[in-house]
């Protein structure tokens, strides 16, 4: 994105989309990065759809070795550090002037120790600024504005949204569900034969088979998760309408 398209994406009221990620262990038919390739593409198909700006991803989250440790490839860091880490980018997301700044989470779903940095530094960034630019008591001084949405600038979302996640389960960790989603967006990164017959036990649970995994099954999913984020977006975006009780004055005869 050159300067003057970031103009006029701020001008227009875009959103920004953050995607997250992690280095870990999917097992030995899924990429190590599976994380991250489902929510930049998730970002990817939502951009296609409605007006919005894709951020780099933050894509080294911490895993605590839960899955594997190094010699399998996994990449941890420190909950802490990428906290800092992730509150830097915010806040200097929130200062170049994006007026809604939604964060997609995918790696251990929202209660994580990845998820859980970043809601605690979304918080802070959005009290340090409300404070900076209104000043000391900007919220006790007097009712805000309905239209004044510094609480919600900052969000994390889950890749998948409802109703999407009638047909999508956002627990599975290289089973079924990853493995279609990754068959639906990248093919050539996926190795169903080299599961084998003793693949990891995640890859094989009794609701969640990798193996059984197909394309076409993984389309749906996306179709799914896309129309559901669309529809989120398009609902924060874009202000309700005023009901009539909103529009008649009362009071004055």
């Amino acid at each position: 994105m050159r300067p003057a398209e970031l103009r006029r994406a701020l001008q227009l009221g875009w959103p920004l989309l953050l995607p997250t990620g992690s280095v870990e262990y999917h097992g030995p038919h899924l990429p190590l990065g599976v994380d991250t390739v489902l929510t930049q593409e998730l970002c990817r198909r939502v951009a296609l759809r409605i007006d919005a700006v894709i951020a780099p991803a933050l894509a080294y989250g911490p895993t605590g070795y839960a899955v594997s440790g190094p010699d399998q490839g996994t990449v941890d860091v420190s909950t802490e550090r990428f906290g800092r880490h992730a509150k830097d980018v915010l806040t200097s997301l929130w200062d170049i002037g994006f007026r809604w700044i939604i964060v997609v989470q995918h790696h251990q779903q929202l209660d994580g120790p990845e998820a859980l940095a970043i809601r605690q530094a979304a918080s802070e960034v959005i009290f340090e600024r409300a404070l900076q630019e209104r000043g000391p008591g900007w919220w006790g001084r007097a009712p805000t504005d309905p239209g004044d949405n510094a609480f919600q600038r900052i969000q994390l979302w889950p890749s998948v949204l409802p109703p999407a996640d009638q047909i999508v389960r956002l627990a599975d960790h290289a089973g079924f569900y990853e493995t279609a989603l990754m068959l639906g967006c990248a093919p050539e990164l996926v190795a169903l034969e080299r599961l084998g017959m003793d693949g990891p036990w995640f890859t094989a649970t009794k609701d969640s088979r990798a193996r059984d995994a197909t394309p076409p099954q993984g389309a749906a999913m996306w179709d799914a998760m896309t129309a559901a984020w669309v529809s989120a977006l398009q609902k924060l975006t874009k202000p309700p309408r005023p009901t009539p009780d909103q529009l008649t004055v009362t009071g004055l005869f």
